[in-house]
């Protein structure tokens, strides 16, 4: 019989431009709700990132390619309010609306790898964003770095004791997670389409046949 403890609670959620989705992407999400005992994972493409440039393609088909990515495996969930929503795709924002539709009581986990996290104190009310979630950081085996002062003190102040943390509150606490990564990246596969090399086991297949039939990150293709 299942123990209180050891009962499934708890959203986590990872945002991205996924542009394109790829296998590491989805390695993380699976080894997160394979580590950690959250009801489900929710991938929210944004819109339009704050940080980054445009998106070489529409968010209509990065959102079909995180659907066609994630169709298989029941515990992943697109989410595709930051699309809805058009704009700038402001993280506090996604937060507030998404505790707004799962109570004051359930824990709500942002996930942000190793590079975001560093860069969090350039977001917009960043410092509130531990009051409507947890912060989940992924970081790959022997990366250790320096946090700058704001950011250490922010990372000291809400440090969760132990993982566990995550789902007995709904929001409050970091935690830093050493996961495997996969030397995958987005850029890689966008670059290997222009080459017009191949994209072969980086992403899931059906997503390969999606980029391949619409003729994605090709220069000489509009748009």
């Amino acid at each position: 019989m299942t123990t209180k403890q050891e009962q499934a609670s708890g959203v986590a959620i990872m945002g991205g431009t996924f542009d394109p989705i790829h296998n590491g992407h989805l390695r993380t999400a699976v080894e997160i709700l394979d580590r950690f005992n959250f009801n489900e994972l929710r991938l929210i493409p944004c819109f339009q990132p704050v940080h980054k440039g445009l998106p070489s393609i529409t968010a209509k088909q990065r959102l079909a390619m995180v659907e066609m990515a994630i169709s298989s495996d029941p515990r992943l969930t697109v989410d595709a309010r930051e699309i809805v929503r058009e704009g700038p795709s402001y993280s506090i924002d996604t937060l507030k609306e998404v505790r707004a539709i799962i109570g004051p009581d359930e824990p709500l986990i942002m996930v942000l790898g190793m590079d975001s996290f560093l860069s969090i104190p350039t977001w917009a009310n960043w410092q509130e964003l531990i009051h409507y979630a947890h912060i989940l950081v992924v970081s790959r085996p022997g990366w250790e770095p320096d946090l700058i002062s704001e950011l250490n003190a922010f990372c000291e102040n809400y440090r969760a004791a132990s993982s566990h943390e995550l789902q007995c509150a709904p929001s409050g606490f970091i935690w830093l997670e050493t996961l495997p990564s996969l030397e995958i990246s987005s850029s890689m596969i966008r670059a290997l389409c222009k080459k017009q090399e191949s994209i072969a086991y980086l992403l899931p297949e059906p997503v390969q046949t999606y980029i391949i039939d619409n003729q994605l990150y090709q220069d000489n293709v509009t748009l």
